[in-house]
């Protein structure tokens, strides 16, 4: 499993069409849309990332399973992993065949069940959200751009699983390829149907075909000539089988991924309850602009976490050091440079582009960068946690999720803050355990010392220095 350099910025260009894609539809979007019709778009955005709960943990350990097999593991536990000998590194297309159909079996259902549950949920909560607002605009526009976005959502979840195909192959690139692909796709339809004034459904639209490329590209990369012959003369156990070894370590991530949104993504529908959608569409232009430089500084760490899977069932414990320590100062230096970036000069661009909806007040985007990192930090953490195939953040996750729900239902309806309840509620929450205690576990589990971090540190210097020194 090959990753280098290349993968980083393939990575990089990968995350920004993924996330800037949003951004940079920004300005016609900003330009064109009212600010209640781009409120509705963030509710529709919070809707299909609550949505993602119905996976319960699954992409995670088949992503998770599918780098075990192609590093060599040929059985898989419910609990912990299996070491691969260093005379046997060989791949068993029997167990890989048995993983992919349990994926496409299981990802069938969630379509389906979130069809259901959309339909009997949407004439109530629609309705609900444009007579509150009393809003003015077309509804009929509103109706179709959201049926269509239900659609959507589920032919998101009936795919989802080339992502994790992809990745856990190692094939870094080929992923984020194909992202590339989807996004620039989904830019183009969106500011040609924009133009053509198809108000939402043109967001709409863009987004599926966008998720369309991007799924088939995927599928074309992963099914190459070598995998399609040796997973057509492969024999698969019952895909009952398989979900029976993933299910324990997948409910608890599927508990945590709940806690997780309920933390991250709640805001937005109990505040829609409470807040004008100018408001909601400030704040969700704002989170998207941190979240963008949250996935920046992700990038690092997310291109090798394949490899570091690998690391872990070869018990390479100095690779993984190494990779663990650069994946934090990526991050780390992300934050301080991109987020000094948007307090100076975010509102000025936005300002520039004639935007419709403003950006939150510079002190808001202060406390939620500084949220957002230590939010970021731990879930890095957290991540390097489950390559040992366990998950020991159930308890904490759903409790904080709980108590950040709380907090945002007593804040929008007790107090004057506002805004300032939908970032506040989650930071707060996540101070008190999560933010330190995994990073902690980390450390003691791979027995980091300071020596390690200054190594690391300096080695991270030399190398980038002497890129630029070529460079030159």
């Amino acid at each position: 499993m090959q990753i280098g350099r290349k993968d980083i910025a393939w990575n990089a260009a990968g995350t920004f069409m993924r996330v800037a894609s949003g951004v940079i539809i920004l300005p016609i979007v900003l330009r064109t849309f009212p600010k209640e019709e781009y409120g509705l778009w963030t509710i529709f955005i919070y809707v299909g990332t609550i949505a993602a709960l119905l996976d319960f943990g699954f992409s995670n350990a088949f992503g998770r399973n599918i780098t075990y097999i192609f590093s060599g593991v040929k059985e898989l536990k419910k609990k912990g992993y299996v070491t691969v000998p260093q005379y046997d590194k060989s791949i068993d297309f029997g167990l890989l065949k048995s993983v992919i159909v349990a994926m496409k079996k299981y990802y069938a259902a969630l379509a389906g069940i979130f069809l259901l549950l959309f339909g009997v949920a949407s004439p109530f909560y629609l309705p609900y959200i444009l007579n509150k607002n009393n809003y003015e605009g077309d509804h009929q526009t509103v109706w179709i751009a959201w049926m269509i976005y239900g659609v959507l959502v589920s032919y998101q979840l009936y795919t989802f699983y080339y992502s994790s195909l992809l990745t856990g192959r190692g094939m870094v690139k080929r992923n984020q390829q194909a992202i590339i692909l989807g996004q620039s796709v989904r830019i183009l339809a969106i500011y040609i149907l924009v133009l053509l004034n198809f108000g939402l459904i043109a967001l709409v639209i863009g987004q599926f075909l966008g998720d369309f490329v991007t799924r088939s590209i995927s599928r074309l990369f992963f099914y190459d000539k070598n995998i399609r012959k040796e997973l057509s003369g492969a024999t698969f156990v019952k895909s009952t089988e398989i979900l029976g070894i993933m299910f324990p370590n997948a409910a608890r991530i599927g508990i945590t991924t709940l806690g997780g949104l309920l933390i991250t993504k709640a805001a937005v529908p109990i505040a829609s309850l409470y807040l004008p959608l100018e408001m909601i569409g400030s704040f969700g232009v704002t989170k998207m602009m941190i979240d963008l430089i949250a996935s920046i500084g992700g990038i690092w760490f997310l291109t090798f976490y394949p490899k570091i899977t690998s690391y872990r069932v070869n018990n390479e414990f100095d690779h993984l050091k190494r990779t663990y320590i650069k994946g934090k100062l990526f991050l780390i230096l992300s934050f301080i440079v991109c987020g000094t970036g948007l307090v100076l000069v975010g509102t000025d661009v936005f300002e520039f582009i004639n935007s419709k909806t403003d950006l939150l007040p510079s002190p808001m985007i202060i406390v939620m960068l500084i949220f957002i990192f230590l939010e970021s930090n731990h879930i890095l953490s957290a991540q390097m946690l489950l390559t040992k195939n366990e998950v020991p953040f159930v308890k904490a996750s759903i409790l904080t999720g709980v108590a950040t729900v709380i907090l945002i239902f007593f804040g929008l309806k007790y107090t004057h803050l506002g805004v300032w309840v939908m970032f506040l509620a989650s930071g707060i929450t996540q101070i008190v355990y999560s933010n330190w205690k995994w990073p902690i576990m980390v450390v003691q589990d791979l027995h980091l010392t300071s020596k390690d971090c200054t190594w690391v540190v300096k080695d991270f210097w030399k190398e980038n220095k002497l890129i630029l020194k070529l460079r030159k």
